[in-house]
C-alpha cells in the first residue's frame, strides 16, 4: 500500500471512529454514575486526541509494520464502536452515564463482550499509538502529554465500566451477576449462554 492510500484508508477509520464515538447528547432519564465535574473535564478534552492522531496522519512519512498493525487495531476498534451503539440502540448513553430506563443487552456484540463500545475505544488508542511509534513529530515533552491524555481517558472508560457494573448489578441482581460470570468485560472469551427464561 502506498503513503497516500495508507494516509486516507487511516483517515477515513479515525473519521468513522470519531462519528460515532462522539454522541454526548443529553438524553431523558440518562444521570451521571460518575462525578459531573470529571465528565464535563472528559467531554472537553477528549476531542484533543483525535486532532492528535489527525496531525500525526498527516505527517506519517514511512509506513512500518507496526503501521499496518495499528491500522488493523484502529479497524476492529471501530467495528466494535458501531455493533455496540447499534446493538444498544435507545439504551445507549454516554460514558458516565446510564439511563433509568436502561436494560441488560445480552445479543450481538454484547453476547461475547460487556463492554464492548470501551473496549473498542481502548484498541483504536493502541492502534493509533502503534500507528505513531515509529513514525512521529513529537518532542519527548509533546508524547508525555498525548500519553497523559491517553491514560486519562483510559482510566475513566475502566472507572466507567465499574461503576456500570456496580448499578446494572443493583438494579438486575442476579440476572446481571449470571451475564456478567459468563461475558469477559473487554475480551470475546466465551459467549453467553441464554436460558429459557432469558
Amino acid at each position: 500500500m502506498d503513503l497516500f492510500l495508507f494516509k486516507f484508508a487511516t483517515f477515513f477509520i479515525l473519521v468513522l471512529f470519531a462519528l460515532f464515538v462522539s454522541d454526548i447528547r443529553s438524553k431523558a432519564g440518562m444521570t451521571p454514575i460518575i462525578k459531573k465535574h470529571v465528565l464535563l473535564l472528559i467531554k472537553m478534552l477528549y476531542i484533543i486526541p483525535i486532532f492528535v492522531y489527525i496531525y500525526l496522519i498527516l505527517k506519517l512519512e514511512n509506513i512500518y509494520l507496526s503501521s499496518y498493525l495499528g491500522l488493523v487495531a484502529n479497524l476492529i476498534g471501530t467495528l466494535l464502536v458501531i455493533k455496540a451503539k447499534l446493538d444498544l440502540g435507545k439504551y445507549h448513553a454516554w460514558a458516565g452515564h446510564i439511563l433509568s430506563s436502561t436494560k441488560i443487552i445480552k445479543k450481538g456484540i454484547y453476547s461475547y463482550i460487556r463492554h464492548p463500545l470501551y473496549a473498542g475505544i481502548h484498541l483504536f488508542i493502541f492502534g493509533g499509538i502503534v500507528t505513531g511509534i515509529n513514525n512521529h513529530p513529537f518532542s519527548l515533552f509533546t508524547i508525555i502529554l498525548i500519553l497523559s491524555f491517553i491514560f486519562l481517558i483510559m482510566l475513566f472508560l475502566n472507572i466507567s465500566a465499574l461503576k456500570e457494573n456496580k448499578y446494572l448489578h443493583e438494579m438486575f441482581g442476579k440476572d446481571y451477576l449470571k451475564y456478567k460470570e459468563q461475558v469477559h468485560p473487554f475480551l470475546p472469551i466465551k459467549k453467553y449462554s441464554f436460558d429459557e427464561n432469558s
